[in-house]
């Protein structure tokens, strides 16, 4: 078969994305309609003020809490209403279709609901340590409490003489890990060994092909659960962890044993049932749903360094398993209700009547969503690779290094730091932002930066990156004419898409002034024209999508399309000049050598002081208004020798030094008054591009 290119993954991601795009419907319908709170399993089963489907209701709450949908059910208060629905979860008899009372898999899957609730922001890991409720055969007890219990002994996992399964295990851990609940190293260490026996036994036999005992299944979650145990194990950064990774497979083999799990899909997409977890007294026996496997497989293996997950044979895999759910959606009515989703296939009377299960339809979901957020992140990294973007650098410190300037707000007679605009109004909204989160930026993300050239609006824009930590992508006229002019109009679109295809990155729109001129000059050029109008929706497109910081930059604002900087284009306008020069005074270490000791700058910086005290107020402005090179190669004009500059500074008189000044400035960049406000919209709504 041949390899999947860009716009494959793109296709795949959208068609799991126009699946995922019903999950608030699907969900919803199945609500308890005595409190809304939560779930039936079924389409025909009556709400019942009181009744708490545990396990039905956990599998809808983890998945509209994983894809961020829980609006699109709890409409008024999302987060409240998921806390609520958990608390009303954590109270009730954990009980599922006859098991016995605080089965394991009831149990864990709580556990689960709740590291998924923490991880979002809905419940506070307090809660584990603080909330008690009956639990035999150990009394009343914490959710903590119950964790290290199920743990200390894992045949605890197993659930009506079946034997405790990988899955269970993976479950549990998920749940434990993403809650923040403390076990201590025994029991995970402990953990790891049940972990490591899972995974040798059960990839023995699927690679020898022993067909009356190998499980696919099985071995996959179990090669979820040990990548799961080496990440805690990692990142716990403690000798009492190594033990674990010492105990746990290797990464070559975990990622071999999810190829060898591709290989035994089966051509409608799923898996067939091999060995059940166990079995409901009143259902039948439970397997583990092949979407179930799948979710974990991409949670597990979609976003390492391998990029396993991404190569053409696997991905063609994961496609058949999306076409699988295209195909098997189930539509069904009770009255005038209208359900929608899929059924798991383990109660065959549900199944031949064609009723979706809640449950199963929640998990389905969660596949579709970690399916299309490992796309998402696959097509990121084959754009910025395409783009030659350098990897992204976390890294405050030139930043704080960067010289401020002020500028005089627009309307007023404040002035204010550009770096303290943009912290204020770019770089606190983005920095709580996760790629492909599902959420947007919270706040302002775009700004216009005019000014002359040399005033380091591209320094501006790197550096910004860096204290975010992501990436910088700079994209200048070349990129719209590398296919040659007459194809300027699909490039413009190329590049778009890719951009919208982008979460958690500055992009920099540089020297655009040739695609932005004034509309109505005399000689501009027809693409000029085509492209500063066509721009404005794309950029629109752009700041709705909310999922990166854009920056525009230009070094002669006067001749800028004024629809470019009509109010609400662009959240911030900033003029960028240089630093003042009692900045760049502050910092004149920034033009002397390197290796220049601490009192011969602070001799320096004396020296400039007192030279500068017989200037008038037009010499002090030439001062203000040199850009930070032109300041360096002012103080080096002095001298043209690094080892005789100090000496010619600290040697110059006012009259020398204003003289060296008046004819240094001839050939200056900036012309006093030419720095004149900045501008950024008060009101949030009114900043959203329209």
């Amino acid at each position: 078969m041949p390899d999947l290119e860009l716009p494959d993954i793109r296709r795949l991601r959208a068609d799991a994305v126009a699946l995922l795009e019903h999950q608030a419907k699907d969900l919803s319908a199945f609500l308890n309609l005595k409190g809304k709170l939560t779930f039936r399993r079924l389409p025909d089963q009556s709400s019942v003020r009181g009744d708490v489907k545990v396990t039905s209701s956990c599998s809808c709450l983890m998945s509209l809490t994983l894809s961020k949908q829980l609006l699109g059910v709890y409409e008024q208060t999302p987060k409240e209403s998921a806390k609520r629905a958990f608390e009303k979860i954590y109270r009730a008899s954990w009980r599922s279709s006859g098991l016995g009372l605080n089965n394991a898999f009831s149990t864990v899957v709580v556990l689960r609901t709740f590291g998924l609730l923490v991880d979002a922001k809905v419940m506070d890991p307090d809660f584990a340590d603080t909330k008690k409720r009956r639990f035999n055969p150990i009394g009343t007890v914490t959710l903590r409490e119950i964790a290290r219990w199920l743990s200390s002994d894992l045949e605890r996992f197993s659930i009506n003489k079946y034997p405790p399964s990988a899955a269970l295990m993976y479950w549990f851990v998920d749940g434990v890990d993403r809650g923040k609940i403390r076990l201590g190293s025994k029991r995970w260490l402990s953990l790891c060994r049940g972990a490591r026996q899972q995974f040798d036994r059960q990839r023995s036999l699927v690679v020898a092909q022993h067909e009356a005992l190998m499980d696919p299944v099985a071995m996959a979650m179990a090669a979820c659960l040990c990548a799961r145990l080496r990440k805690i194990a990692e990142s716990a950064k403690s000798s009492q962890f190594a033990e674990c990774l010492r105990l746990l497979p290797s990464p070559v083999e975990l990622q071999h044993t999810i190829k060898v799990f591709f290989d035994n899909q089966r051509p409608s997409g799923i898996w067939p049932k091999y060995f059940p977890l166990f079995h409901y007294p009143k259902a039948g026996s439970n397997f583990c749903f092949a979407y179930e496997t799948l979710e974990a497989v991409i949670a597990e293996f979609g976003h390492d360094e391998s990029n396993l997950l991404a190569t053409s044979p696997i991905l063609q895999k994961l496609e058949h398993a999306l076409t699988w759910c295209r195909e098997n959606r189930l539509p069904y009515s009770v009255g005038k209700v209208s359900y929608n989703g899929w059924n798991s296939g383990g109660e065959l009377k549900s199944l031949n009547e064609g009723k979706p299960e809640s449950w199963a339809t929640g998990v389905v979901h969660m596949f579709l969503w970690e399916l299309q957020h490992m796309l998402a992140t696959k097509t990121q990294s084959a754009i910025l690779q395409e783009y030659k973007v350098p990897p992204a650098v976390s890294d405050p410190r030139p930043w704080e290094k960067l010289l401020d300037m002020r500028v005089r707000l627009q309307g007023s007679n404040r002035t204010i730091g550009v770096k303290a605009v943009l912290e204020q109004h770019i770089i606190e909204s983005a920095s709580n932002y996760k790629p492909f989160s599902g959420d947007r930026i919270d706040g302002r993300l775009s700004a216009l930066l005019f000014g002359p050239p040399g005033t380091s609006k591209t320094r501006l824009a790197t550096d910004l990156a860096a204290k975010l930590g992501w990436p910088l992508l700079v994209i200048d006229p070349s990129h719209f004419l590398s296919k040659g002019i007459e194809n300027i109009y699909s490039r413009a679109t190329e590049i778009f898409r890719d951009l919208e295809d982008l979460s958690a990155i500055v992009v920099l729109f540089d020297e655009m002034d040739a695609l932005v001129r004034t509309r109505d000059e005399e000689l501009i050029d027809l693409t000029s024209q085509f492209l500063t109008t066509s721009m404005l929706p794309k950029l629109a497109t752009l700041h709705n999508q909310a999922s990166l910081v854009f920056l525009f930059a230009t070094n002669y604002q006067a001749g800028f399309d004024p629809a470019i900087k009509r109010p609400g284009r662009f959240d911030v306008l900033l003029c960028i000049g240089p630093p003042t020069w009692k900045e760049k005074l502050l910092h004149v270490d920034r033009f002397l050598p390197g290796n220049t000791a601490k009192t011969e700058i602070e001799r320096v910086r004396k020296k400039l002081k007192t030279l500068c005290s017989g200037l008038n107020k037009a010499q002090l402005k030439l001062l203000d208004t040199l850009t930070f090179q032109e300041t360096g190669n002012f103080i080096n004009s002095f001298s043209p020798r690094t080892g005789a500059l100090l000496s010619a500074v600290a040697d110059s008189d006012s009259a020398a030094f204003r003289s060296q000044l008046l004819n240094f400035a001839k050939y200056v960049t900036l012309r006093p008054g030419e720095v004149t406000y900045t501008r950024y919209e008060q009101d949030q709504k009114e900043s959203r591009l329209q």
